[in-house]
């Protein structure tokens, strides 16, 4: 994960958008669309097809047609690239949370974890990387504020996650 963060609200709750590194992800929204796009274009060869005076077979060509292209449309539709979580530190109550923003102002909260539940963390500079306590990179965060950047330290260092 990968945040920036420029300020600091009033409440002392840091907000930053924070991207995937794992390309996973991208290859099947994009084999997704490749798939969804072919439907759709099979929805019209299909009618390329000789012409024939049956009818149930031309009833069969437009249903088909019509739910090709509806699937085609769905799939690409679906492969859209989600909203990037947000990595939010609170550093009054000590808490790193990863959320991704909804539709209408909800948010999906995808990881919730405290200071003291952190598995480490190093600060180079201004940057911050927390790994949860399985060990996996939690968020990489980049703050120019000095004064947050202090408050996240002092509380990192209070949670006995650096020296």
């Amino acid at each position: 994960m990968t945040a920036s963060a420029d300020f600091m609200t009033r409440r002392g709750i840091t907000e930053a958008p924070a991207s995937m590194v794992d390309g996973g992800r991208m290859l099947v929204r994009s084999v997704q669309r490749i798939f969804g796009a072919g439907l759709f274009l099979a929805a019209f060869v299909i009618w390329l097809a000789p012409v024939t005076e049956q009818h149930e077979v031309m009833l069969f060509r437009l249903f088909l047609s019509a739910a090709a292209a509806i699937a085609g449309i769905g799939l690409m539709l679906a492969s859209g690239r989600p909203a990037s979580p947000e990595v939010r530190i609170d550093t009054i109550r000590r808490t790193v949370s990863l959320v991704r923003p909804g539709v209408e102002g909800r948010h999906a909260m995808l990881s919730h974890c405290a200071f003291a539940d952190l598995g480490a963390a190093e600060i180079t500079g201004g940057v911050v990387r927390l790994w949860d306590g399985g060990g996996r990179l939690l968020a990489v965060v980049t703050l120019t504020d000095k004064v947050v950047l202090n408050s996240l330290i002092n509380g990192l260092r209070d949670a006995g996650k650096i020296a």
